[in-house]
């Protein structure tokens, strides 16, 4: 039978069994080549840049999900960034949510609305990642790797994608405090901007500890020390008193842990 490439995706592999990609269960875990992003500190270079890519039609990763669907909480997809594959990525969604009907999750950093509107339907658990504070056009442009024109047409969608991202069960929002880039007072500011736009609806927020994976994508960040976990924590703690979400921390030496 012949499939178009709305039928195939490009991924870089997937983990069958995770307990860290969605908070507090079990996922099956999908990692999408390609990104729109150049974040220099981010630690999936290879998929970013699709280097050990691998075209996998979606009826072979469904195989697999209904061999193990029974120890799972959610089917997720994260990248790379997963919308960048939107037609194929919806064609996989619609058989998980017909064949196996676990829930759906989906890591974007927001910057197609468009896409993750469409996607919104099959949609039980959306994470956004938060790379800087979006009032900081300058920091987000060095945190995403883009020059600043292509991030101020960036930063306005993400912020739709978080308006739309409310309307799923489970929003999750992540921030990674990354040592000379990311600081105390951008967390509090991107918890508090996140407060605005959010208006009192349920959310998560994650501050999450920076970590230099062998596949950092600018040598500069794969020579920084983790952060302290105790930091990372702390910052946590500071800004549980800010938001009305429940926050979070994760790292490497205690998981991912409670504040608030």
């Amino acid at each position: 039978m012949y499939y178009s490439r709305d039928y195939f995706l490009y991924i870089s592999g997937w983990k069958e069994i995770s307990l860290v990609d969605v908070l507090g269960s079990i996922s099956f875990t999908l990692w999408t080549s390609f990104c729109n992003f150049k974040c220099p500190w981010c630690g999936n270079s290879h998929v970013v840049r699709g280097c050990n890519r691998k075209k996998v039609s979606i009826n072979t990763i469904l195989k697999r999900v209904n061999e193990v669907k029974n120890f799972l909480d959610y089917f997720h997809t994260t990248g790379g960034e997963p919308t960048l594959q939107y037609k194929a990525l919806l064609n996989l969604f619609k058989k998980i949510k017909k064949e196996t009907s676990l829930p759906i999750s989906l890591d974007t950093n927001g910057s197609n609305p468009h896409l993750l509107k469409k996607l919104l339907p099959f949609l039980h658990h959306i994470a956004i990642d938060v790379k800087a504070p979006l009032s900081d056009l300058y920091k987000y442009s060095l945190s995403i790797g883009l020059p600043m024109k292509q991030t101020a047409n960036f930063i306005p969608k993400i912020v739709e994608s978080i308006k739309l991202a409310l309307k799923v069960p489970f929003v999750e929002f992540r921030t990674t405090l990354i040592p000379g880039l990311i600081s105390e007072n951008d967390v509090i500011k991107i918890g508090k901007e996140l407060e605005e736009i959010c208006e009192n609806k349920k959310a998560v927020f994650v501050v999450q500890q920076y970590i230099p994976y062998e596949h950092v994508m600018d040598d500069k960040f794969r020579s920084i020390h983790r952060t302290e976990p105790e930091r990372v924590r702390a910052i946590a703690e500071s800004l549980s008193g800010d938001v009305s979400f429940k926050v979070y921390y994760r790292t490497i030496e205690e998981g991912t842990k409670r504040v608030k």
